[in-house]
């Protein structure tokens, strides 16, 4: 294999800065694929910048589109990546490889959907770029687009044949498509996903149903939208707890009122608990009257929430919360996709919400820790562009 020529590093930052004349003018002195210490060349470097003049000049004069830098980018993967709508047609137009992905399996669609760039993703739809593909945390394009909340993005990846199976395919973190949508209240999401093909039963790695989840997490107008839809009202979670009893620990005094208008039972124990005896040492108080003002016979302990119970018992670390009998608080766990700049479960934006990311931001480098599925604490969405 021939040895790549050494590229000056002022010339790949006069094209990601999209300086014509000054590119144009050093490449008299340097060969057109020549890369700098990160793999990066002009082409990769201009068209992250989003420079569709300097772009198609380059091209013109022969610079290589296929040569992906360092990290396994090529240049349409970063027009893709960073939005730039008018440069990645532009590279389609050339024939640039739409599917080619970088060196963790991310493809330019899964480039483009990270970020919500729709447009991107709508020309890489047309295309004929794949979309039914997962990275090595087992997320897709559709799946976060559902995370994003990103309705015309979804609409545009669901209409693909065979996308379907994305919709209940479970990521590593055991998470699927219609978890995220319910926790973070996007009722169209939830809406499309099942008008597409999905289930209102499905299940995340904790037994929860979408509708415990939206109680869980406090989202009335997801609770209502799926009742309506007949979601299963009394649905037990792996621990044992139903939709009234995580929304009554949890704090949610709306979703409490909601579910036990709709006639959901308060007699269900998990961790040794009743809903009242969770909210009131969680220290609910509105909540606690709620309960208490229900009749005796509602809050009578039910067989279904023996079964439940004993079920609960079987789980191994208390179920979907991850809590004890003894616990007094109730930190639920709550599965969040992973690598694609979603806030953590305990602060900031609701799990499964897609964290807020300027498009000027750099696309964050996916971590030597992406190989191990069973490592928690690895961040990092897309592979960053390696020019300094």
């Amino acid at each position: 294999m021939a040895k790549k020529k050494k590229a000056d590093a002022a010339l790949i930052q006069a094209a990601l800065s999209g300086e014509r004349k000054q590119v144009l003018a050093m490449l008299s002195k340097h060969d057109i694929a020549a890369v700098d210490a990160n793999g990066n060349h002009v082409l990769v470097a201009a068209a992250c910048g989003g420079h569709l003049e300097l772009v198609k000049e380059l091209c013109d004069l022969g610079a290589p589109l296929e040569l992906a830098n360092g990290i396994g980018t090529t240049a349409l993967w970063l027009a893709a990546g960073y939005g730039h709508a008018d440069v990645l047609h532009f590279l389609i137009e050339r024939r640039a490889d739409v599917n080619a992905p970088n060196s963790t399996k991310d493809t330019p669609m899964r480039a483009a959907a990270s970020k919500s760039h729709t447009a991107c993703v709508a020309a890489l739809c047309a295309a004929g770029a794949r979309g039914l593909t997962v990275n090595k945390a087992g997320d897709s394009p559709l799946s976060l687009a559902v995370a994003a909340g990103n309705l015309e993005m979804l609409r545009l990846l669901v209409a693909l044949p065979g996308s379907a199976a994305l919709i209940k395919r479970k990521n590593t973190k055991g998470v699927h498509a219609m978890a995220v949508a319910a926790q973070a209240g996007h009722v169209e999401i939830v809406e499309a996903l099942l008008d597409a093909g999905g289930s209102l039963d499905e299940r995340d790695a904790n037994g929860a149903a979408p509708l415990a989840l939206a109680a869980f997490c406090g989202q009335a107008a997801m609770v209502r939208s799926l009742l309506s839809k007949r979601a299963d009202l009394e649905a037990y979670d792996a621990a044992g707890a139903t939709p009234l009893w995580l929304a009554a620990s949890a704090g949610h005094t709306d979703c409490v009122s909601i579910l036990l208008s709709a006639g959901a039972r308060a007699g269900v124990q998990s961790g040794g608990k009743t809903a009242l005896q969770a909210a009131s040492s969680n220290g609910h108080a509105a909540i606690k009257k709620l309960l208490e003002e229900l009749p005796l016979e509602r809050l009578a302990l039910t067989d279904e929430a023996t079964e439940g119970e004993a079920h609960a018992e079987d789980e191994s670390a208390g179920g979907p919360s991850g809590r004890g009998a003894d616990d007094e608080e109730d930190p639920r766990l709550l599965l969040q996709f992973t690598r694609t700049g979603v806030a953590g479960a305990s602060g900031g934006a609701p799990p499964g919400a897609r964290a807020s990311a300027s498009d000027d931001e750099p696309l964050e480098g996916v971590a030597p820790e992406d190989d191990d599925p069973e490592d928690d604490d690895a961040e990092g969405g897309l592979p960053e562009l390696s020019i300094h």
